[in-house]
């Protein structure tokens, strides 16, 4: 019988496509984003974390086979740089939002980071606060976007036929983000969270966290309230 590959916590970060630190919160059991389905792979290998690459395949499998998918679009190698290139595509045609200051900083370093659509808005707008945005993304191993937000973004470009296909190639066809769905994971997350939050940002932030998103960039007043959450202002 052929031994068992083992992975490490740099190996299983590259293979899944998100950073070690989302990793480590995944099997955590005092992370906000502990995901008790993936942290059962996690062995012990004296004092390093190991995962058994057949086992890593299994859970990975049957993800893909859910009723939805969690098999997320390929990120671009050059993400960063069309990202930068979209800024400012919905300037004079959709207002920019009034942004939401939070005291408190960020604290984000590294892992992926996602988007509620008042930022987003931001950057698509070049409003106030773009240049935060941009700075945060410079630190971001790569983007997160919910598709309940992808879609509202498109309903509301869709207002402007001439706008709606640069913004559909933007959300859609560059590969700038890694979409989240609305999967298991992301409707049991969003059972345990306040109605108050309001729908969509309730739904985009449970989607991009169940992604592995190690942030979520809001100016939703009340999931900035609420303690224990991956959540910032900008």
């Amino acid at each position: 019988m052929p031994s068992e590959k083992l992975l490490t916590l740099n190996e299983i970060s590259e293979k899944l496509r998100v950073s070690r630190h989302t990793v480590q919160a995944w099997i955590s059991p005092s992370s906000p984003n502990h995901r008790p389905e993936f942290a059962i792979l996690a062995r012990h290998a004296g004092r390093k974390t190991v995962f058994v690459e057949n086992d890593v395949e299994v859970w990975l499998n049957q993800r893909r086979g859910a009723i939805y998918s969690v098999s997320f679009s390929e990120r671009s190698a050059y993400w960063r740089e069309r990202f930068v290139a979209g800024r400012g595509i919905l300037k004079g045609l959709v207002k920019p939002p009034e942004t939401f200051r939070s005291p408190r900083t960020t604290g984000f370093s590294e892992g992926m980071l996602a988007f509620d659509a008042e930022p987003l808005l931001v950057w698509l707008t070049d409003g106030e606060g773009a240049a935060e945005i941009f700075a945060l993304a410079g630190r971001a191993e790569g983007l997160v976007l919910s598709i309940p937000l992808a879609s509202w973004v498109l309903r509301r470009a869709g207002r402007n036929p001439l706008q709606l296909n640069r913004i559909k190639d933007f959300i859609l066809g560059q590969n700038v983000f890694e979409l989240a769905p609305f999967n298991e994971d992301a409707l049991q997350r969003s059972l345990e969270l306040s109605p108050s939050v309001g729908e969509l940002s309730l739904q985009s932030y449970c989607c991009c966290i169940a992604a592995g998103a190690a942030m979520f960039i809001t100016g939703n007043r009340n999931l900035l309230k609420t303690s224990g959450l991956s959540v910032s202002g900008f």
